[in-house]
């Protein structure tokens, strides 16, 4: 397609209201030392990340925790690694064990925002260790897709992804990060939000970043097959612009829940990606009860504003899901959402020694090679960071 084209695709792409939240347990949590399962309430609070341009000396964000929106219920069964997940359906009884990876069906996530706004959805995820600062943490990440929405997000389709920490005794604290379409512009706003309400403190030895991958206009960009070494499709080669990114969301008497629309700003990096499906012969089609699934592995090279690289980022994508999708406007279009995550694997230069994981929830409209491909992957790295080596105080650059 030519470039005004792709940049209609491009508009119909972002009708999605992208934002952030902060999920803290409020004590209300079933389970206790190695549970097979929790049951808990959660606190969700409005969630701002503001990533500086990278240089020679780091890249820096300001995270921000402030007023609280909402709650988050969940019910989440650990299970075996070969059982297949589906709603409503019990795995085995599995126990956590916080010495390895164990993955987990979300049996029911529920997001309340203000008075009768959310989404009820299913999903999966898993948990992965880590020895950070002299002491273990498990994290956990998790994928899920919305099946009802009520409220303000009535007829609203999308997924989210998650990553923080998990203990059977707390329930779940970290992020979530939740894309919705929005064809109708129901749930977003052009104008500016009003300013976040620090309410405490941003989560002590973390740091979370953010970013946006799309297309650029110059020719290293198309996509292209990776063949293995006996010249067979493994899987597609996917570079992108890696973009700063604002995002937010509020509440309020007048107009309910509004996010705001995606801007993409400068670029600060590229990816190169690698994707290929997790399934063999899997049909290439993505539903709510079966999504399509892939992994990868992407590297990141991230640019100081004279254009020298200044560190990178290698992450192995474990897990990721992909849903079909009908634009409204372009009912032709092979249109997509999709979450995923992974772990760090490993980082130079301005990110030398990192640990951590990336994640994201993402739209494109995909053809395959040489055809045109449009994309927004919005990333979010959730850092371990005990010397505050990637945190930005606000106010300052």
């Amino acid at each position: 397609m030519d470039q005004s084209s792709h940049d209609r695709i491009q508009k119909l792409v972002d009708q999605a209201a992208n934002f952030n939240l902060y999920v803290i347990p409020d004590g209300q949590t079933s389970g206790g030392g190695r549970s097979t399962g929790i049951r808990a309430s959660h606190l969700l609070r409005r969630f701002d990340i503001d990533t500086r341009p990278p240089d020679s000396s780091g890249i820096r964000a300001v995270n921000t925790i402030g007023e609280n929106l909402g709650r988050l219920d969940v019910h989440w069964r650990f299970m075996p690694e070969s059982f297949s997940a589906l709603p409503g359906k019990q795995p085995p009884p599995t126990r956590l064990d916080p010495s390895k990876s164990q993955r987990f069906t979300m049996l029911n996530t529920e997001v309340h925002i203000g008075d009768g706004t959310g989404f009820r959805s299913f999903g999966a995820g898993r948990t992965f260790p880590f020895f950070t600062g002299g002491a273990p943490k498990l994290v956990a990440c998790a994928i899920g897709n919305v099946t009802e929405g009520f409220g303000q997000f009535r007829g609203n389709e999308g997924n989210f992804t998650m990553c923080g920490e998990i203990s059977a005794e707390r329930g779940f604290d970290g992020h979530i990060m939740i894309r919705l379409l929005d064809s109708q512009n129901k749930l977003r706003t052009a104008g500016s939000l009003p300013p976040i309400q620090r309410t405490t403190d941003p989560v002590p030895g973390v740091t979370y970043l953010t970013y946006i991958g799309q297309k650029g206009k110059s020719a290293d960009q198309e996509n292209s097959f990776s063949l293995d070494p006996a010249g067979q499709v493994r899987g597609l080669n996917i570079p992108v612009d890696i973009r700063r990114v604002v995002t937010g969301c509020t509440l309020n008497d007048g107009s309910g829940f509004r996010a705001l629309d995606l801007a993409p700003g400068e670029v600060i990096a590229r990816e190169i990606g690698f994707g290929k499906g997790s399934i063999p012969n899997a049909p290439p089609t993505g539903t709510a009860l079966n999504p399509f699934q892939f992994e990868g592995v992407s590297e990141y090279l991230f640019k100081e504003s004279g254009g020298q690289v200044v560190g990178s980022l290698v992450v192995n994508v474990l897990e990721g899901r992909r849903f079909d999708v009908r634009l409204p406007a372009a009912p032709q279009e092979p249109a997509l959402r999709f979450g995923f995550f992974g772990h760090i694997v490993v980082g130079k230069g301005i990110f030398a020694g990192v640990q951590g994981m990336l994640y994201g929830a993402s739209g494109s409209v995909f053809h395959m090679p040489p055809d045109d491909h449009v994309i927004s992957n919005w990333y979010v790295g959730r850092i371990f960071d005990p010397d505050g080596r990637y945190r930005a105080a606000a106010g300052r650059g």
